[in-house]
């Protein structure tokens, strides 16, 4: 097993070597500016992030803690008065409580 990994070490500088001196120089120097180029746009966009982040921080720091709207009281006592006219009903007109269904029937 460390035989094969020794001659995996070996075999791959060999690769490395070769294709290192098949590189055309000015190739290799065009690569390492567009390398450069695209590492400082990184650190331009890493800086406006963090600018970012602090300009969202003092923000929420300013703003005052919003309270979740409170939904209304409900009143169990209430008593609803819907006038039903003509609608259709089941017993007596005086009963105590009415149910009432409203639907639609498209």
């Amino acid at each position: 097993m460390v035989k094969t990994a020794q001659w995996a070490v070996v075999i791959g500088a060999v690769v490395g070597l070769g294709l290192g001196g098949c590189a055309n120089p000015q190739e290799m120097g065009e690569m390492k500016a567009k390398v450069e180029e695209v590492q400082a746009q990184q650190k331009d966009i890493l800086t406006k992030l963090d600018d970012l982040a602090k300009g969202q921080k003092q923000i929420l720091a300013k703003a005052p803690a919003a309270a979740a709207p409170s939904r209304p009281t409900e009143d169990p006592n209430k008593v609803y008065d819907i006038p039903i006219g003509n609608s259709y009903a089941k017993g007596p007109e005086n009963a105590a409580v009415t149910i009432v269904e409203f639907s639609d029937f498209q």
